[in-house]
């Protein structure tokens, strides 16, 4: 039993069903509609790495997790594009025309990127670097040098997830809310909802930041916040890949008809932006207005045609939150994907399947 239908449920039920041997029935329940959440409100970053620079959490002492997040994350796209990608079993879009993580001038972070870079190639990371000149001409934008890495790209993240369900070989059962996890007295769990109750012998929680409805413990370590965004309409297509900017807090790309997809900002209002309320707001989408505006002046032609928000979740530390729920033999979670859904949901599905089957798995992070 699956709990959660965003790209870590999917996942998971996606690797149950192939390694849980013949016979084994996977049901994956979802409250409303498959990427209805999280997984269905991000720009489809497949990308490689944290939001920071890596030399920057080096030095204010992360640097074992934030390690972990370039090797996972890595790990994640190798692996996606191996078994669902590059063979086709699922049409979302993919396009790999590499990430590009770079500065804003006079901010200070192209030391950072041009250190990180360095640490990276050390540890075998296929990341090149782009002075200002390059990545202006990549970007026509008033932009500073930054990382390019070319195997990471962008997609549809709904049609992934609804192409991981097509494919999967599990039974999904959208509207079906779960109301509480018990432990039955003979070893299985029993799976409260409200369209009745079942009985399994494993379960899976993949609800990121709505994962303390259902197990308590994860509530002081979750931090829900909102994360906003913008598309245009059509246009003409000037920009490559996928672009992260200013340490994370503004990303972009443009789709293939030329909608350009921008999103962050939610530092200028930080704390206002903590809570589930999936709202925009009239103060991050005016800064996203102005920062395509005076940073990418050239798509800022292209008139707005929809603003919406969704809930990530973080965790103070910047580690997802993954195990087995205290009290609840047989029930394994994931939580606290801190913003990186799409770059490590995949992996963290095949992670959770292999525990809940009892399969032998290293784990994910420090």
């Amino acid at each position: 039993m699956v709990v959660g239908g965003g790209i870590v449920g999917l996942s998971a039920a996606w690797w149950l069903a192939r390694e849980g041997g013949a016979g084994k029935r996977v049901v994956l329940l979802e409250a409303e509609e498959l990427a209805g959440r999280a997984s269905g409100r991000n720009a489809g970053f497949l990308i490689t790495g944290t939001a920071q620079p890596l030399a920057r959490l080096v030095a204010e002492g992360d640097g074992p997790s934030a390690r972990a997040w370039w090797h996972r994350s890595r790990e994640n796209r190798e692996l996606l594009r191996r078994e669902v990608l590059d063979p086709g079993r699922v049409e979302c879009g993919f396009v790999a025309e590499g990430s590009w993580t770079v500065a804003l001038p006079g901010s200070g972070q192209e030391e950072e990127l041009a250190a990180s870079r360095d640490l990276l190639a050390g540890e075998g990371f296929d990341v090149e670097w782009r002075d200002a000149g390059q990545v202006r001409e990549a970007a026509g934008g008033h932009l500073g040098g930054g990382l390019f890495q070319p195997r990471d790209g962008g997609l549809d993240p709904v049609l992934l997830c609804r192409g991981l369900a097509a494919d999967g070989g599990f039974e999904v059962r959208c509207g079906c809310r779960v109301r509480r996890l018990e432990p039955a007295p003979d070893g299985r769990v029993r799976v409260i909802a409200a369209g009745g109750e079942w009985l399994a012998p494993r379960a899976v929680v993949a609800t990121n930041g709505y994962a303390p409805e259902l197990l308590p413990h994860l509530a002081p370590q979750i931090v829900p916040v909102r994360a906003q965004m913008l598309a245009t309409g059509p246009g003409e297509r000037r920009l490559r890949g996928v672009w992260y900017l200013d340490a994370g807090d503004r990303y972009l790309r443009q789709l293939a008809d030329g909608t350009v997809l921008l999103g962050g900002g939610r530092r200028r209002a930080e704390a206002a932006e903590v809570g589930y309320l999936e709202a925009p707001t009239g103060r991050v989408q005016g800064d996203l207005d102005a920062f395509l505006r005076a940073t990418f002046p050239r798509l800022a032609d292209q008139p707005v045609r929809l603003r919406w928000a969704g809930t990530m979740a973080l965790t103070r530390d910047g580690v997802p939150r993954l195990g087995e729920a205290p009290g609840l033999p047989g029930v394994w979670f994931a939580a606290g994907l801190n913003g990186h859904g799409m770059s490590i949901g995949f992996l963290t599905g095949r992670w959770l399947a292999r525990r809940a089957l009892g399969l032998p798995v290293e784990p994910l992070f420090p």
